[in-house]
């Protein structure tokens, strides 16, 4: 009798336990998501890895545009912007990853055409406007988390495209008249673009070794 007793007892007690962890489940309030404090930079690196692949795509298709029209210079330069670009997409791709995030690449890109001098005068524009629109604010947000990763690799993507601009310029100013003397190293490294000749012992961003560096010519 008494053991029987003190089993109802113990049931009782495992259900009146049971309600109320099921009532303060039900009324507590939900936890907040946590919110990974890479989220900026995360979007930054995806925005620059987009830019990379988009500006990759139309520098291949500009160069085929150069060989139509027998412009090796330019067609040399835009192949070889084109490699350095997919090179910097890739590499803050692996940040992006790296950090907790996932890339995926733009499907659909908008291409233009024209002649080569009007490309060169296009990529110009898009260069300087697309640097002038950021004014680094991407680099000091990220400084600001103390993520100097993701500083440098968007560092190094800014001066990419200043680097770009300088290129450009030049070619569309010696013309197509000018002698074919245009022949360009990339530092497979971090994507650093060197105008053939005799480049230094090794990449001053990344230290690859000159050996290493791709020629287009």
């Amino acid at each position: 009798m008494k053991l029987r007793l003190v089993l109802i007892l113990l049931l009782f007690a495992a259900s009146v336990g049971i309600l109320v962890w099921l009532y303060c489940a039900a009324t507590r309030a939900p936890r907040a998501p946590q919110v990974s404090p890479w989220t900026e930079t995360l979007a930054d690196l995806d925005a620059c890895c987009r830019r990379k692949h988009v500006k990759s795509v139309q520098y291949d298709k500009f160069a085929a545009i150069a060989v139509g029209e027998s412009r090796p210079d330019a067609e040399r330069l835009f192949r070889a912007m084109a490699f350095s670009e997919r090179l910097q997409e890739h590499h803050c791709a692996q940040a992006i990853l790296h950090l907790g995030g996932s890339y995926t690449p733009p499907v659909r890109i908008v291409l233009f055409g024209g002649t080569t001098d009007g490309n060169l005068e296009r990529s110009i524009f898009h260069e300087l406007r697309s640097l002038g629109e950021r004014h680094g604010a991407e680099i000091d947000r990220a400084m600001r988390k103390n993520n100097r990763y993701a500083a440098r690799l968007l560092a190094r993507a800014a001066a990419a495209d200043r680097r770009n601009a300088a290129l450009l310029e030049h070619c569309r100013r010696t013309g197509k008249d000018h002698p074919d003397s245009c022949r360009f190293l990339v530092c497979p490294g971090c994507g650093n673009i060197y105008a053939a000749g005799d480049p230094d012992p090794y990449c001053p961003f990344c230290l690859t070794r000159s050996e290493r560096f791709v020629r287009f010519e």
